[in-house]
């Protein structure tokens, strides 16, 4: 028997501001996402730079819910995403982090209409601030050195924003550059455009995920900085 699913974007439950929303999965009309106290995904981790609850062939990870206050990297409720000809797979019920639920559980969608709920979530930019904006124009297909993923956008003052990257492992990196709120769409493409150039010319900090190594990575250019946490 296949399930419905339905994703809605509602104010977080500890929010500060309306800008402050979060993704809720109900599955057959029941609220899975404030279960136990939990709270739904950012919209920005959940959809950004790509949908997480897409469905292809190869098994994929969506946060369903988690810690209202520190968010997933406290804990969250996770399904195992898979395409299974004309049904998408859940595997629910795995929670990492400091509290752990009971027995995974199996949950199977129509496709077709899974599709369509999942595209209709990630049509609506209802959420995004100036800021999300442009980060979501930088980091969607970016276009990035092999080996290297984009993070986060994030802003870290007047008129400058910090690209935060990642060789998974391996190094943290963070690029800095201008940016005008009142014109995310261009500012987003002139930090694409340095991003596009070589590696070494990147305004850029960068921090060692191993700890004690002091060599910064081999693509950095002479003006990288060492940053420490």
């Amino acid at each position: 028997m296949v399930s419905s699913l339905s994703l809605s974007l509602e104010r977080a439950l500890h929010a500060r501001s309306a800008e402050q929303v979060r993704v809720i999965v109900r599955i057959d009309g029941v609220d899975i996402s404030h279960a136990n106290g939990d709270d739904g995904p950012d919209p920005w981790d959940a959809l950004v730079p790509v949908n997480r609850f897409v469905a292809t062939g190869d098994l994929t990870t969506a946060t369903l819910a988690c810690c209202p206050s520190c968010g997933p990297d406290c804990c969250a409720i996770e399904a195992r995403v898979r395409r299974e000809g004309d049904v998408v797979r859940w595997e629910v019920g795995d929670r990492r982090g400091v509290r752990h639920v009971g027995e995974r559980r199996t949950i199977l969608f129509d496709a077709a209409a899974y599709d369509a709920e999942v595209a209709r979530i990630e049509a609506d930019r209802s959420w995004e601030t100036a800021m999300h904006r442009a980060g979501r124009l930088i980091l969607a297909g970016l276009a990035l050195p092999s080996g290297i993923e984009g993070v986060r956008v994030g802003v870290i003052g007047t008129g400058e924003l910090e690209v935060w990257l990642e060789e998974p492992d391996e190094y943290q990196i963070w690029v800095d550059a201008p940016w005008d709120p009142q014109r995310p769409d261009e500012s987003a493409a002139a930090v694409r455009a340095m991003l596009a150039g070589p590696t070494a010319d990147w305004p850029a900090r960068w921090h060692s995920i191993k700890g004690g190594r002091e060599d910064p990575p081999a693509y950095a250019g002479p003006s990288w900085r060492h940053f420490e946490l």
